[in-house]
């Protein structure tokens, strides 16, 4: 027989682990909750101050309307490349090592890096032509066309990869075409100020198709390779610098030796700069952080913040039809990824009646 007392002293050692434990777990459930819904508010502003500021570039009016957009697409590459050799320099703990890494992944593995060239290409001429896009188009309807990627990725995926696609995503794709073409064709009848809507249309479906497909082809020559997201925007600047002091020269060069390089570079001008190089590296470390959940309901709260605040910036004046296709649209977001919960195997009775 135990004492009395001795078994006090054992569920009061019990009581104290087990409240040390859960005050040890709560510290980390409560910073991976704050690293979540921390992704979720980082996605949304993300993705609606994308479009909310270059469109605000474009219309601003004066001389900050004026910048060349093929310059600031050649400041986002370098800025880009900057910014990761600094941070690869960071994590390889000093310069040789980083030197180092960049000699054994790019400069030993040349085939490699000539692969990445194409998308290089690809994302050159999506840089310049959501300038194109952002000239002519307003910020609700441009963000309704940037959904079309889904599309186009889906389409090469299938293409080139050989992927299947759900019954559910093929309905997705279908509801997001009818979606674009409701808001699209709500918006030509009043007319675009400031633009053509036959340009702004195909620049921003140019946009998709080159997002779609650099990235599916960057996952088929990238499948299964450890190279860090800072050495391969390295490899991706290394192509797309030169590409894009090309275009300066063959469309601008009258321009900048006119007026030179900085002409119209307002703070607006070095916002969207900046988000042009910073943005999509800060979302693909945020978006680890963030389940498919959270992933659609912040494109669909960005679809919606655009809208909203394209009223009061940009005078938008959104009609029933338009609603419907923003509607159709964020309900293909969630489709898409929507996955049928597998049907679970259902056991009988095996009756012994027989034997």
């Amino acid at each position: 027989m135990k004492s009395p007392s001795v078994a006090n002293e054992k569920e009061g050692l019990l009581e104290e682990t087990t409240e040390g434990s859960s005050m040890e777990k709560k510290p980390a459930i409560d910073r991976m909750e704050v690293l979540k819904y921390g992704s979720l508010a980082f996605l949304i502003l993300q993705n609606s101050s994308h479009v909310l500021l270059l469109r605000w570039s474009r219309v601003v009016g004066g001389e900050c309307s004026q910048y060349v957009t093929s310059v600031a697409v050649l400041f986002a590459e370098l800025f880009k490349l900057v910014f990761c050799l600094v941070v690869l320099m960071f994590v390889e703990k000093g310069p040789l090592s980083a030197f180092s890494r960049l000699d054994i992944d790019i400069w030993q593995r040349k085939a490699d890096t000539l692969k990445v060239a194409i998308p290089a290409v690809c994302y050159t001429f999506q840089n310049n032509l959501q300038f194109v896009a952002a000239t002519h188009l307003g910020a609700a309807l441009l963000q309704l066309l940037y959904q079309t990627k889904t599309l186009s990725t889906a389409i090469f995926g299938v293409v080139i990869l050989s992927k299947s696609l759900r019954n559910n995503q093929w309905c997705a794709l279908f509801v997001l075409v009818a979606g674009v073409v409701l808001a699209q064709s709500s918006q030509s009848s009043g007319g675009v100020s400031k633009g053509n809507m036959v340009i702004g249309v195909s620049a921003a479906l140019g946009v998709s198709i080159c997002s779609g497909f650099a990235s599916v082809y960057l996952e088929k020559i990238l499948k299964g390779d450890k190279t860090s997201i800072w050495v391969r925007n390295i490899q991706l600047c290394l192509f797309s610098i030169p590409l894009q002091l090309f275009a300066v020269y063959q469309r601008d060069y009258d321009k900048v030796m006119a007026n030179g390089w900085l002409h119209g570079f307002c703070p607006t001008t070095w916002a969207v700069v900046c988000m042009f190089a910073f943005g999509g590296l800060l979302v693909a470390i945020v978006i680890r952080f963030a389940d498919n959940n959270l992933k659609n309901l912040a494109m669909a709260l960005a679809i919606l913040l655009s809208c909203l605040a394209s009223v009061p910036l940009f005078d938008f004046k959104p009609n029933s039809v338009f609603a419907a296709g923003g509607f159709l649209v964020i309900c293909s977001i969630f489709l898409y990824a929507w996955q049928p919960k597998a049907a679970s195997a259902t056991y009988l009775p095996i009756s012994n009646d027989g034997k």
